[in-house]
C-alpha cells in the first residue's frame, strides 16, 4: 500500500533538537499511512542510534554545503502521494490539522499545502514572526528542490491549501542566526560567481546582508535582483520591491527612503502584499521626517484598505507570499500602524481619523496593554491634553486605559463621584502601567484621589517598578508632601507604604542632601533607617535577622544597623567614635556617600566649634567691630588690621567679621596701587 505522506527530515548533530522534532512527528506517523525518511548529515553514531528508534529509513549523507542536494536525496527515496519536509531544529506544536487534512481525504483536492514556521528572535519565546511556507506538495516526477542555500520546492502547483498548524523554530536567535549568516553569504556569493545571477540568489543575498546589518550591500543585491530581465514576474522581485525602502531607512537616509517607497509603490511588479510592507515602512519613515503627520494618516488608511482587499480575496495571500513576506508579516504591523496613525491624528487634531485608528486597536483581547505607556506620555504633553480628554469622552470602550483617562477628565472637571467610579474600574485591572499613573495622579491631587483603593490593588511584586516610576517623575522638593500622604496607611498597608516611604526618603536624602538643614539631616536619616528596619523585619524572620551573617542582608538594612550605633554615640557626644563609624558606613551603602560626607562635615564643625561666648564677650566684640569700621572710614587701614585679626580668631564664623575683612583688604589693596 502506498503511503499518503512521506516526511523527510534533515538530521544534524544536535541530539536534543532531533529528538524533540521526531517526537512531534509521532502523532502523524501513528494516525495516517505515512513514512519517515531521515537524511543523516551528522555522521555521528549517537544520532543514527536515535533516529533508528523511529524509522528504518535512514540515509547517510556527507554534508557538502548544498541543502537542495540533501533534500533531493530524501525526496528520491519517497514513496508517498505527498511529501512534507522539516528541519531538525523545528517541532510541531500540534499536528492535528495536518492529520485531519489527510485522514479526511481533503488532500485529494490540492497540489500544495503550507504550514507556518514560527521564527523566534529570543530564547524566551516572547518575540517571534510567523511565516507561512510551502512545505508540502503532491509528489510528482518533476518535483525537486532548487538552490544550495535557502532551498525551495518546485514546481508549486495550485490549488494551495493554507494550514494554521505551525512549528517552533529558534534558528533566528542571537548567535545561531549569526553563524547561519556567516555560513550562507560565502555560499550564495560562490553560486553567483559560478552561475548567472538569479532573482532568487540576489534576493537571498540581500536577506542575509539585512540579517548581518550590512544594509548598503543589501541594497546593492536588491537592486541587482530588480535588474535581472528574466523571469519578469518573479516573486523574488516583489520581495526586493517591498524591502528596498526598509533597507534604505536602516541606513538612516529617511528622505531617500521615503522617495524610494513612493517610487516602489508605482513599480509594475509591486504586489498588494509588497505595497502593504511599503506602507508600513513609509509610516515609520515619516515619523522621522518633519511635518509628515498627514502623510502618515494617508498611508495608514491605504494600508487598512489593502488589508480589506486581501482578506476579501484570501487566495492572494498565498499567491503573493515569499519567505516571511506574507500575511503573517504585514498583519503583524497592524497595531503599530494604527497607533502611529493615531498619534499623527492627535498632533494635527484630526478627530475623525483619531477615532478611526484608536477603535482599530485590539482593546477586546487585552493586547492594547503594551500601548498604555505611550498613551500616558501623549497625555502629559500639554498641547495634546485637551484634545485627548475630549476624544476619550466621546468613546465608549470597556478598557482600563479608558477608565483611567475618563477618571482624569472627571477629576479635572471637579466631578468627584464620576471620577471615583471610573478610577475604581481602572485600578481593578491590576495593570502595572495603570497603577503607576493612578499613584502619580493620587499624589499630584494631594490625596483627593484616594490612595487606599490603589494600595489594595497593588501586588508586592509591582512595588519596585512603581516606586522607580514615581520618584523619576517628580521633583525632590515634592517628596516631603508625598511622604506625609502615605504615612497614614502604615498600619493597614505596611509593606506597600514602607516601600514607598523608603523610596521617597532615599531620593530626598540623596538628591536633596544640600537642601536639608544641618539640624534636620540626622533626624531625616534616622527616620529613613527606622523605615528600612521595619520593612526588613516584615520580610525576614526575626531569628534569621539576628543569627544571619549581616553580609548576606540588604545593604540598606546593614546601613541602618550601623547608623543605629552612630545615633547612640551621638547621644553620648562621643564624637570621635561617631566620625569613625560614619567613615565605615560609606563602604556599606554607597548610594548614601554624599549624605554620609555631609554628616561627617557637620560633626567635624561641631567638634571645632568653640563654646558659646558669654554676653560680656559678645558686647566687647560689638565694640571692636565698631572700632574697625571707624578706622576703615578714616582710611587708617594699618591701624584696623590687628583688630580685625583678633576678631577673626575669636569669632571665626561671624559673617559680619568676614565682611569687614573683605572691606579692609579691598581698601588696603587699592591704597597700595
Amino acid at each position: 500500500m502506498k503511503p499518503q505522506l512521506t516526511i523527510s527530515l534533515l538530521a544534524s548533530k544536535q541530539i536534543h533538537a532531533v529528538r524533540k522534532c521526531l517526537d512531534s512527528l509521532v502523532p502523524i506517523l501513528m494516525s495516517i499511512p505515512s513514512e519517515l525518511i531521515v537524511v543523516d548529515t551528522s555522521e555521528k553514531d549517537y544520532i543514527r542510534e536515535l533516529v533508528l528508534q523511529y524509522t528504518p529509513h535512514v540515509i547517510p549523507f556527507h554534508w557538502c554545503n548544498d541543502f537542495s542536494k540533501a533534500r533531493n536525496t530524501g525526496m528520491q527515496m519517497a514513496r508517498g502521494e505527498w511529501f512534507l519536509f522539516i528541519d531538525d531544529d523545528e517541532w510541531f506544536e500540534d499536528p492535528g490539522e495536518i492529520i485531519t487534512f489527510f485522514s479526511s481525504g481533503e488532500y485529494l483536492q490540492y497540489n500544495t499545502a503550507c504550514y507556518t514556521v514560527r521564527n523566534y528572535f529570543d530564547w524566551m519565546g516572547t518575540s517571534y514572526r510567523d511565516a507561512s511556507l510551502s512545505r508540502m506538495i503532491r509528489l510528482t516526477p518533476e518535483a525537486k528542490f532548487l538552490n544550495p542555500i535557502h532551498e525551495y520546492l518546485s514546481p508549486l502547483r495550485e490549488p494551495i491549501k493554507v494550514l494554521s498548524a505551525y512549528v517552533h523554530h529558534y534558528g533566528y536567535t542571537g548567535k545561531v542566526l549569526d553563524s547561519k549568516t556567516k555560513r550562507n553569504i560565502p555560499l550564495i556569493k560562490k553560486e553567483l560567481l559560478d552561475h548567472a545571477p538569479t532573482v532568487h540568489n540576489c534576493m537571498q543575498l540581500a536577506q542575509e546582508y539585512i540579517s548581518s546589518n550590512e544594509y548598503k550591500k543589501a541594497e546593492k543585491y536588491a537592486r541587482k535582483c530588480l535588474d535581472i530581465e528574466y523571469p519578469r514576474n518573479d516573486l523574488g522581485k516583489s520581495w526586493c520591491i517591498a524591502y528596498l525602502p526598509y533597507i534604505i531607512r536602516k541606513q538612516n537616509d529617511y528622505q531617500r527612503a521615503w522617495e524610494e517607497g513612493i517610487k516602489m509603490l508605482r513599480h509594475p511588479l509591486c504586489t498588494e502584499t509588497a505595497s502593504l510592507r511599503i506602507y508600513v515602512d513609509l509610516i515609520d519613515i515619516c515619523v522621522h521626517l518633519e511635518d509628515h503627520e498627514k502623510d502618515i494618516i494617508i498611508y495608514a488608511k491605504a494600508y487598512q484598505q489593502y488589508l480589506h482587499l486581501m482578506d476579501a480575496h484570501p487566495e492572494r495571500w498565498t499567491q503573493q507570499t515569499i519567505g516571511i513576506l506574507g500575511e503573517h508579516l504585514v498583519k503583524g504591523f497592524k497595531d503599530m500602524v494604527h497607533l502611529l496613525a493615531f498619534r499623527a491624528a492627535v498632533q494635527v487634531e484630526d478627530l475623525e481619523s483619531a477615532i478611526f485608528f484608536i477603535e482599530h486597536l485590539p482593546w477586546e483581547n487585552g493586547n492594547a496593554e503594551k500601548f498604555y505607556p505611550i498613551f500616558f506620555e501623549m497625555l502629559k504633553e500639554e498641547k495634546n491634553e485637551n484634545f485627548l480628554l475630549n476624544l476619550f469622552g466621546k468613546l465608549d470602550i470597556s478598557d482600563p486605559l479608558f477608565y483611567m483617562i475618563k477618571s482624569i477628565s472627571f477629576w479635572k472637571n471637579k466631578n468627584q463621584k464620576q471620577m471615583e467610579k471610573y478610577f475604581a474600574l481602572a485600578i481593578k485591572s491590576h495593570d502595572i502601567n495603570i497603577l503607576k499613573e493612578a499613584f502619580l495622579l493620587s499624589f499630584q491631587s494631594h490625596g483627593e484621589i484616594p490612595l487606599e483603593s490603589i494600595l489594595s490593588n497593588t501586588d508586592i511584586s509591582q512595588l519596585e517598578e512603581i516606586s522607580v516610576y514615581l520618584t523619576s517623575n517628580t521633583e525632590t522638593e515634592k517628596l516631603s508632601q508625598w511622604i506625609f500622604l502615605i504615612k497614614p496607611f502604615l498600619s493597614d498597608f505596611s509593606i506597600q507604604s514602607l516601600h514607598f516611604l523608603i523610596s521617597f526618603q532615599s531620593k530626598r536624602l540623596i538628591e536633596g542632601v544640600l537642601e536639608i538643614e544641618d539640624n534636620n539631616l540626622f533626624q531625616e536619616v534616622k527616620q529613613y533607617c527606622q523605615w528600612v528596619k521595619e520593612s526588613t523585619a516584615s520580610i525576614y524572620n526575626e531569628q534569621f535577622l539576628s543569627s544571619c551573617n549581616h553580609d548576606f542582608l540588604p545593604p540598606n538594612y546593614r546601613f541602618a544597623l550601623q547608623m543605629e550605633k552612630v545615633f547612640k554615640d551621638l547621644e553620648k557626644s562621643n564624637y570621635p567614635e561617631v566620625l569613625q563609624r560614619l567613615r565605615e558606613t560609606i563602604y556599606i551603602y554607597k548610594p548614601f556617600c554624599g549624605v554620609i560626607r555631609r554628616m561627617l562635615s557637620i560633626i567635624a564643625d561641631e567638634i571645632s566649634q568653640p563654646e558659646q561666648a558669654n554676653p560680656e564677650f559678645l558686647a566687647l566684640g560689638t565694640q571692636v567691630k565698631y572700632i574697625v569700621r571707624s578706622l576703615i572710614q578714616e582710611n587708617r587701614y594699618e591701624d584696623a588690621l590687628p583688630f580685625i585679626q583678633q576678631l577673626s580668631t575669636l569669632l571665626p564664623k561671624d559673617l559680619e567679621v568676614v565682611r569687614l575683612r573683605q572691606e579692609l583688604w579691598s581698601h588696603m589693596e587699592n591704597d597700595t596701587e
